[in-house]
């Protein structure tokens, strides 16, 4: 079980055939409330053509858990991150991340543009301002435990009556496991976070995908951060509530793989 010197768990696949020698690794990291496991079904679609990397949050999975009067800090998240890209090597990297793992790869980016090749997020955003629902997680927790704050999340992340009804089920049992000190001490630094000056100045390819129905994220923040940024696409999915990385894995990871091949061919749109 590899793991980095601070605890942080990682799973390597490199699924590409031996004639296959191009394509920068990509690193992958999630939101609260899972594990690495919410990209298991991008690894037969990624890993065929980009060594992947995907990692359990601080806090998450088998990585450490830190004490209930932890300090969060950004800093941490984006050390934890470079921590695990660097088993890699000291190449260029593409980063990947999903709601709040999307906003950590975003100050990743500004903390190392130099070992960027691009950044992709999915139903995330580069500032805590306006993001909905963290307000009530701590009664949630209070009310109903993790159990409880993991149901109403189910209701935000995935429409009724579409996805795969096992995979539902996992993502529901891992996701109340949640400890509430970790879940809440993320969301205050979300909450946060504002990237929103960083943004006008990184030079490096970012694209945003992001649900038409994210209880989380408007869709304005999306076009916000659009607008801000040097080098950025938006592509907005409808019907698509705040799981879409999950609910759509094999779709979604299509799309980042034409993204890739757009990006280490030097054609950014």
């Amino acid at each position: 079980m590899p793991t980095t010197a601070d605890g942080i768990h990682y799973v390597a696949n490199d699924l590409r055939p031996p004639w296959v020698t191009s394509g920068l690794p990509v690193i992958f990291h999630h939101g609260i409330g899972t594990n690495l496991d919410i990209w298991a079904e991008w690894v037969p679609v990624i890993a065929a053509r980009h060594p992947m990397v995907r990692f359990d949050m601080r806090g998450f999975g088998r990585s450490v858990i830190p004490p209930e009067h932890h300090q969060w800090s950004m800093d941490e998240m984006v050390k934890d991150l470079w921590d695990v890209a660097d088993t890699t090597g000291l190449g260029k990297v593409h980063l990947v991340g999903e709601s709040i793992g999307g906003t950590i790869a975003l100050a990743a980016a500004v903390a190392r543009p130099e070992r960027v090749a691009s950044v992709t997020i999915s139903n995330a955003t580069f500032k805590g301002a306006g993001v909905r629902q963290l307000q009530y997680w701590k009664d949630q927790f209070a009310e109903g435990g993790a159990a409880g704050w993991s149901e109403r999340m189910m209701v935000h992340r995935f429409v009724p009556d579409v996805g795969d009804p096992r995979a539902l089920a996992w993502f529901a049992r891992e996701q109340a496991t949640t400890r509430a000190h970790v879940a809440l001490g993320l969301g205050s630094l979300l909450a946060g976070a504002d990237l929103t000056e960083e943004m006008k100045k990184l030079d490096v390819p970012i694209s945003i995908v992001l649900p038409d129905s994210s209880p989380f994220i408007p869709v304005q923040q999306a076009a916000e951060l659009h607008h801000l940024a040097r080098h950025s696409k938006l592509r907005v999915v409808p019907g698509v509530r705040h799981g879409l990385p999950f609910a759509h894995a094999r779709e979604e990871a299509a799309e980042l793989l034409a993204s890739l091949g757009q990006y280490e061919g030097g054609r950014v749109e």
